[in-house]
């Protein structure tokens, strides 16, 4: 089967991948699963010791959309997405961690969703698994839209989740100073007045992993209030008040 011969417009995914032998296989077949088939996959390993190079050419193999790269040399997540960016060449770009997975019918859902709404950026709701697949949180439910001053208050925008105008992604970057770093990424392009729809659907599987960035929420609260000091340039008094509803909507997200 020819996947290309279609009329959709085409997406490029870029997955970082580090050590993910575990994960990296069922990220990979959830995209080879999805119900859009017009798109592009680049694996990009970032100096992995174990099999996950090995895993991913096996899907190279299986599909010619896979793509691996391989990094020459360890450059973190943020320049491996960028990357990832300036190879890609759809219409759309997405991405997804090599430690998550997709619903089939992500992709076709959300550029249906953005095409009708005139939007630049999509995210989804997506359900929270740990280590072994299973679910341990209640399913985290998106609003319809946000805007800037939305997401200083809470992050709705889960990395995994975003579909975006590849025109608009190829002119911005993942900042690798600051934690965060997508985070920073969704700042900045909806601070220049883009349209950001959400899909309540929960499209995604996100792993929450023990002893990851996402699970040490001290440390990402103290990366956050980087963020709106260093970064945005906020007053004490701003970056204080944000910080707090970030902790609320912490409680509320993962508790």
């Amino acid at each position: 089967m020819d996947h290309h011969k279609t009329d959709d417009p085409l997406v490029s995914i870029i997955m970082p991948a580090y050590n993910c032998e575990k994960y990296i296989e069922a990220a990979i077949r959830s995209v080879i699963a999805q119900t859009y088939s017009a798109w592009e996959l680049f694996v990009i390993d970032d100096g992995s010791a174990d099999s996950t190079c090995l895993i991913a050419a096996e899907m190279e193999q299986k599909d010619p959309r896979v793509k691996l790269i391989r990094n020459p040399v360890n450059m973190g997540t943020a320049r491996t997405r960028n990357r990832g960016l300036d190879l890609s060449t759809g219409e759309y770009v997405a991405f997804l961690d090599s430690d998550d997975m997709w619903h089939p019918d992500k992709l076709r859902l959300q550029i249906r969703n953005m095409q009708l709404q005139n939007a630049d950026i999509s995210y989804t709701s997506y359900a929270i698994i740990n280590n072994e697949g299973k679910s341990v949180k209640k399913t985290y439910v998106v609003p319809e839209s946000t805007s800037f001053e939305d997401l200083l208050k809470e992050n709705v925008i889960g990395c995994s989740t975003v579909v975006l105008s590849g025109d608009i992604a190829r002119n911005y970057r993942f900042i690798s100073d600051f934690y965060h770093e997508d985070y920073c990424l969704w700042l900045d392009i909806l601070r220049a007045g883009y349209k950001a729809v959400g899909c309540k659907e929960a499209l995604v599987e996100w792993r929450l992993i023990e002893n990851s960035r996402s699970f040490n929420k001290q440390n990402s609260a103290r990366k956050r209030w980087k963020i709106y000091r260093e970064y945005l340039g906020f007053s004490r008094i701003k970056s204080t008040g944000l910080l707090f509803r970030y902790f609320m909507n912490g409680i509320r997200k993962y508790y």
